[in-house]
């Protein structure tokens, strides 16, 4: 090979390296425009994220502070000051009231205002006794976790004390409690062997439901007609949503015709899913006080609601 050929190939060779590097420093320069455009729309979207933020926070609040001033409101113009016949007076307006209602409470902590557990028997018995003095003869309260039912001595006490309160200790109206899957009722104080008192009637019957009285009841229930079932006792046929439906009915209750629920949204907290078929709901948004105020509004609502039940 001669020398202008070395330099010939040489040359090629620099000129190769020449590209190359250029290649690199063009696909480096890209990569670089690539990742500041990146970073760009990055910074775009999170700042429009964060706007979008601001404005959801600035409209949830005001929404919050309206709906409060609402409630507030509301508990200023209904007051019953402890007179069941100012209650009576704002029933009478209605048009119609259910024959059954149910209450969905919360055990709030110790820390809230009206929590606790002595501020969830203030609840129960406030709600017991507006039930009474509205007309309305059957009453279920829901609680989550079944404090109530664990402690009837106490929730007795407190309806009692309530109701005396309101209409006078000469006429306090008779109660009765009943805690389904026992099989057992509860009448007034300590009025459980009182013949006259049991025989008469009662004015308001008061059934206390928890978590246990839903989903858990079916899954027993249907447990124990499989048994059944597998023992010849019952025929596989004979098992229908009727038969079940009337089952759950003499283990719960009926379904109630209005379901109030104090609390701040629409939680139902596995309140017995059968148990909701037609029932009217109503929740006032961002509260959780029990207050007569979100009590008589519910009954409002229901009055002039129109319910249509399917063929």
């Amino acid at each position: 090979m001669t020398i202008k050929s070395r330099v010939s190939i040489g040359g090629h060779r620099a000129t190769d390296v020449s590209e190359a590097v250029k290649r690199k420093y063009q696909a480096s320069s890209s990569l670089k425009k690539g990742s500041a455009l990146d970073k760009l729309f990055s910074y775009v979207f999170h700042l429009i994220l964060l706007a979008c933020y601001f404005v959801y926070t600035i409209v949830r609040l005001v929404q919050y502070t309206n709906n409060k001033l609402r409630v507030r409101f509301l508990n200023l113009a209904y007051n019953p000051s402890k007179a069941p016949q100012l209650i009576r007076e704002d029933v009478s307006k209605l048009g119609k009231i259910p024959k059954r209602l149910s209450v969905i409470l919360t055990l709030k902590s110790e820390e809230e205002e009206g929590g606790g557990f002595y501020g969830l028997l203030n609840d129960a018995a406030e709600a017991t006794t507006w039930t009474v003095a509205a007309g309305i003869p059957v009453l279920s309260i829901y609680e989550y976790d079944g404090v109530l039912k664990n402690s009837l001595e106490d929730l007795r006490i407190s309806i009692f004390k309530k109701l005396s309160d309101y209409f006078g200790s000469s006429a306090v109206p008779t109660f009765s409690i009943r805690v389904p899957r026992t099989n057992k009722t509860y009448y007034g104080v300590n009025s459980d062997e009182d013949l006259e008192y049991k025989s008469g009637e009662i004015d308001i019957q008061l059934t206390l439901l928890s978590y246990d009285d839903g989903k858990p009841t079916i899954v027993e229930l249907t447990k124990t007609m499989a048994e059944l079932a597998n023992k010849k006792e019952i025929s596989p046929k004979d098992i229908s949503i009727k038969l079940i439906d009337s089952e759950l009915v003499q283990l719960i209750g009926y379904e109630p015709d209005l379901i109030v629920l104090f609390t701040p949204t629409l939680d139902l907290q596995g309140y017995p899913p059968w148990h909701i078929r037609l029932s009217e709901f109503y929740w006032e948004p961002d509260n959780e006080d029990v207050t007569y105020a979100i009590f008589l509004r519910a009954l409002q609502k229901y009055s002039t609601c129109k319910i249509n039940v399917g063929k």
